[in-house]
């Protein structure tokens, strides 16, 4: 029994990178120590709590750390700390956390995974007239009833009304226009020991929920992706196949190639947001072997199972994107050559046996949508011309043939390694048209949207000048990240005019004009 007041709980989590601002935390273990709000320390480890985003680059964090006296006034049983630390980490060893990270700040939302597949007790639950209820069965029943006096059977108590507030709240949101009755019973056996699941083969079909077409998924991606319209076409049209494959049929993997900023990720997420499919991103130059602190690419498959609840044939039918291929092509250190073999076994469709203390399954990805993307600079032909009133021409990547000869002679990958992708799709450099289209049009344009709230909510018109647009291009057009920071970048020109309207109680003024000058400072604009 634990006496010291100060002493401390904390769960340790597993801490992997699902996208370029967003981190899965998976609970490992209940550690014991001190924190100084900073870092836990176990007596054994140094561990940093989850606060920055700088605190997510290592391979393992600490989170929800309570004090003993905390715990005791949670629970209310007694001063016996070490099992109210048992409560407390069954409260939260099926919770996992999806962490975004936006200016540095950690904004948590957390998965409560024995909602889908594990709860305390023999159980089912259900709605009766409408009410949440539980019925325990015969186990359930024994290990309330085996309880040393009634303090112990008040927590259980307590622990199942906080299950029953919590399903209640997602049935709430998952189930608001449904009245089917939902029942999930506990498996005792794999509180803590790992099960082996394999997905058994059935036919496919949609987890989107909604009616997936060619034209509405091509027509979704042109919405918000501009200046690539038969390469989206091309997209569309194996995206949807893939979608509507069934067992045994055909999958295509692809590999995009082009510039930064032109709208290759873009595509991808636009995708996945219209199929519904569940989706994970890496970055493929940053992953690791497994063993190796970083992220693996079973670690990838683990976030795909648990973002697919547990389903594992749903994981298999779901997107893995790697950008950033071009750059593990071109690793030659041994560490790197493995990850790169990892991943070719992978789009080959051979099964990985994912096994660790806390899973095991069967990942197949045979019918897994692979996805690539990389810029391939060596591959990019100049078309700079020399001299007064040189017009600037976009690189040139030629026909998906021309693209396949240039990449295997810049010795990024081999005709065997590339015969992966039996479809390649190259994105061109855009135009000053399309980037002023996208600025100013875009379904996810900041100024667009912008324009249309500030109508809605102020009555205010919002107009830029030739100049303004111009001003934001070019500096776009110097960004290493091209279109990519367009959003942000608007979004900071437009800060202190929209404080200005806010100020004024929003029904002042009737123009917002930003000009070139708007740009160089934020503060020069026409508010009238």
């Amino acid at each position: 029994m634990v006496t010291n007041k100060t002493y401390e709980y904390g769960i340790k989590y597993r801490v992997i990178k699902i996208a370029p601002e967003q981190f899965l935390l998976l609970p490992v273990s209940l550690e014991g120590g001190l924190s100084d709000g900073i870092e836990f320390s176990t007596g054994k480890e140094v561990i940093p709590i989850a606060n920055t985003e700088k605190d997510l680059r290592r391979k393992y964090v600490v989170d929800n750390v309570r004090l003993t006296t905390e715990l005791e006034d949670i629970y209310e049983y007694g001063d016996d700390t070490d099992r109210l630390a048992s409560y407390f980490y069954d409260d939260y060893k099926n919770v996992v956390y999806v962490v975004n990270v936006k200016d540095n700040q950690l904004h948590k939302y957390a998965v409560d995974l024995s909602n889908f597949t594990l709860h305390e007790f023999d159980m089912t639950y259900h709605l009766d007239k409408d009410l949440p209820a539980i019925t325990l069965d015969q186990k359930g029943l024994d290990e309330m009833l085996s309880c040393d006096n009634l303090n112990q059977v008040r927590v259980l108590l307590e622990k199942l009304k906080r299950f029953i507030k919590s399903s209640d709240e997602t049935d709430k949101t998952n189930n608001a226009s449904s009245d089917k009755v939902t029942s999930v019973e506990a498996d005792k056996k794999t509180k803590n020991v790992p099960k082996l699941e394999v997905a058994a083969k059935s036919q496919f079909v949609p987890y989107g929920g909604m009616d997936v077409s060619f034209e509405g998924l091509s027509r979704y991606i042109k919405e918000r992706i501009f200046g690539h319209d038969e390469e989206i076409d091309l997209f569309a049209q194996k995206m949807y196949m893939n979608y509507t494959a069934q067992e045994g049929e055909k999958v295509y993997s692809i590999l995009f190639v082009g510039p930064t900023g032109t709208g290759k990720t873009e595509t991808v997420r636009c995708a996945k947001e219209y199929m519904g499919l569940s989706y994970v991103e890496h970055n493929a130059a940053n992953l690791v072997p497994q063993g190796i602190q970083g992220t693996s690419f079973e670690d990838l498959l683990i976030t795909l199972y648990l973002l697919s609840n547990r389903d594992i044939n749903k994981a298999q039918r779901g997107i893995i994107f790697l950008d950033e291929f071009d750059k593990l092509g071109l690793e030659a250190i041994d560490q790197k050559q493995n990850v790169k073999q990892i991943a070719l076994t992978f789009f080959d469709g051979g099964s990985f046996h994912v096994r660790n203390d806390h899973y095991d399954f069967i990942f197949c990805p045979k019918m897994t949508i692979k996805i690539c993307s990389g810029v391939f600079q060596d591959i990019m032909q100049s078309n700079h011309q020399a001299g007064f009133g040189a017009v600037f021409e976009p690189p040139k990547l030629g026909t998906e043939k021309e693209i396949r000869k240039k990449i295997v002679e810049s010795k990024y990958y081999t005709v065997e390694e590339l015969s992966r992708f039996p479809v390649i799709i190259g994105y061109k450099e855009l135009t000053l048209d399309t980037k002023k289209q996208i600025l100013l049009s875009g379904k996810d344009s900041d100024f667009a949207k912008k324009r249309e709230r500030y109508k809605r909510q102020f009555g205010i018109e919002l107009l830029a000048s030739d100049g303004y647009i111009d001003a934001v291009i070019d500096y776009i057009s110097n960004s290493e990240e091209g279109m990519r920071t367009v959003n942000n970048f608007v979004e900071g020109t437009i800060d202190f005019a929209e404080r200005e309207i806010l100020r004024s109680g929003g029904n002042k003024y009737k123009r917002l004009v930003l000009t070139k000058d708007t740009v160089e400072n934020p503060r020069k604009f026409d508010l009238t």
